[in-house]
């Protein structure tokens, strides 16, 4: 009896059971039908992008790859390209070539002769497969051969693109070969650029690279030395040192310079170097030297005489402007310089010792120039004293202001009694720099006129909240009235007469 009982059971299970699996197997096919219904749906619905060849593309591959139905057969640099005049005459060069009287105008073979080594097989490709495109694709490598083909075929548009990405990648690497291109093939933006980063990067870190100074040219050098803008790291005696550097590695054809002070001591010439036939070609640089302000220690005045590179007649001016510079100072008529217009003002107060008028012009071409790059933040201190002529200047930064300080010492006091109050005039840069050295945050002061008193300290910036670390700081200064030739003999008859 339970034996059947537990069979009738076990069999009622199994058909409930079977009716369940039943449903929820028609549950879940109903389940996946809605959902791949609505995958399906989704995907039906759902836009499928496919790239096909644009027009630019067919044009390019059919026509200058494939060289199908070309009119005009141009010989480059031994290469015959078969284009077609209706897209080459977008150049002018070609338009011109196709059109008038020329020889060319109806001829299907011309010979394009190449003369510029900058021009080569790649660069022909790039710029003849522009004319059958919309865009084109340039790298910094080849930007230099680029812009050369762009200049010989006329073509303003890609001469543009090739000016930006220039001046998007201007380094230590690129900086001096694209001055000489941007020269070559009249770009003045670039060589702007170039020159603006060389004057910011020569002193403080391009000379340290003995292949990098063997690219400066004589010209490009002198013109460096000249110019008010370059950033002179520490004082100017470190401009003539770099250019001993720099004579040594034209001169010796090295790239290494650690030999460079055995090459001085060790040298060969008895006249004057840059007098004689090799050295004169590395004269200019030399000559654009501020070289009063090569004179203001007597370790830096050995050190020019035992180099033995420039003729004493070049220095001669120097000394004595500097000469005249003290006797001057000394007798109290000269309390430093300030621009024209304070100066007419201080002028109406009856000031016994009058600074005289200074011009920008004037300032440019006479100015001391200094520098100094702060690595970390913090408050840093630190004096210029080779000014001499009664100054003493501490400087004090911090990550707010940068001060100056009229420093007034005792073992300095026989020039410095004269003058109760100093006026200067000065321009101040501060300036931070990205990866590859190219001005990230420039902060310029322009012309300001300071009068220190002893010990006396001011205010003369606020820093940006821009600038970044590492910190360059790069002061442009004039701290006695230039001279005039009249001025001299009047300094000379002043000091005869009151001796």
């Amino acid at each position: 009896m339970g034996s059947y009982a537990s069979r009738l059971v076990s069999a009622s299970n199994s058909a409930v059971n079977s009716v369940y699996q039943s449903r929820k197997r028609k549950r879940i096919q109903e389940d996946d039908f809605e959902s791949g219904s609505r995958f399906i749906e989704e995907t039906l619905q759902t836009p499928k992008r496919r790239k096909l060849m644009t027009t630019a593309q067919y044009i390019y591959k059919t026509l200058f790859e494939e060289e199908k139905a070309s009119d005009i057969t141009v010989v480059m640099l031994g290469k015959a390209w078969r284009l077609h005049k209706v897209y080459i005459s977008q150049s002018p060069y070609f338009a011109s070539m196709f059109s008038g009287s020329w020889r060319e105008t109806n001829e299907r073979l011309v010979n394009v002769e190449i003369t510029d080594p900058n021009i080569t097989l790649d660069s022909l490709t790039v710029v003849l497969g522009s004319f059958y495109q919309d865009e084109v694709c340039l790298e910094p490598k080849n930007v230099i051969s680029i812009l050369a083909t762009a200049t010989l075929f006329q073509l303003q548009g890609l001469i543009d693109e090739c000016t930006e990405i220039m001046a998007e990648t201007t380094n230590i690497k690129t900086v001096v070969p694209y001055y000489n291109a941007a020269v070559s093939y009249g770009v003045p933006k670039v060589k702007n650029i170039c020159k603006r980063w060389l004057e910011f990067n020569l002193m403080g870190y391009g000379w340290l690279y003995p292949s990098f100074l063997k690219e400066i040219s004589p010209e490009l050098m002198a013109e460096l030395v000249s110019s008010s803008d370059l950033v002179v790291m520490q004082t100017e005696f470190c401009i003539y040192m770099m250019l001993r550097v720099w004579l040594f590695v034209h001169v010796q054809d090295k790239d290494e310079a650690s030999q460079h002070e055995e090459f001085y001591r060790n040298k060969t010439w008895t006249e004057p170097f840059l007098e004689t036939k090799k050295g004169k070609v590395f004269s200019a640089p030399f000559k654009s030297l501020r070289k009063k302000y090569l004179l203001l220690n007597h370790q830096d005045v050995k050190i020019l005489q035992n180099d033995n590179l420039m003729p004493e007649d070049w220095l001669y001016k120097s000394y004595k402007e500097q000469w005249l510079h003290i006797l001057r100072i000394d007798s109290n008529r000269d309390t430093g310089s300030l621009i024209s217009l304070v100066t007419r003002f201080l002028q109406k107060q009856a000031f016994r010792s009058r600074p005289k008028s200074l011009s920008e012009e004037t300032f440019a071409r006479e100015c001391f120039r200094c520098a100094r790059c702060v690595e970390i933040p913090g408050e840093h201190v630190w004096r210029w004293t080779a000014f001499h002529f009664g100054l003493d200047l501490i400087v004090n930064l911090d990550l707010t202001v940068l001060r100056f300080k009229r420093y007034s010492r005792l073992d300095s006091e026989h020039i410095t009694a004269n003058h109760n109050k100093h006026h200067i005039v000065v321009r101040i840069r501060l300036f931070s720099l990205n990866e590859q050295r190219q001005i990230k945050h420039l902060q310029d002061s322009g012309l300001v006129n300071l009068s220190l008193q002893r010990n006396q300290e001011k205010q003369v910036m606020s820093l940006d909240k821009e600038l970044s670390f590492p910190l360059h700081i790069s002061v442009n200064m004039q701290v006695v009235t230039p001279f005039t030739p009249v001025e001299e003999v009047k300094t000379v008859n002043t000091v005869i007469a009151n001796t």
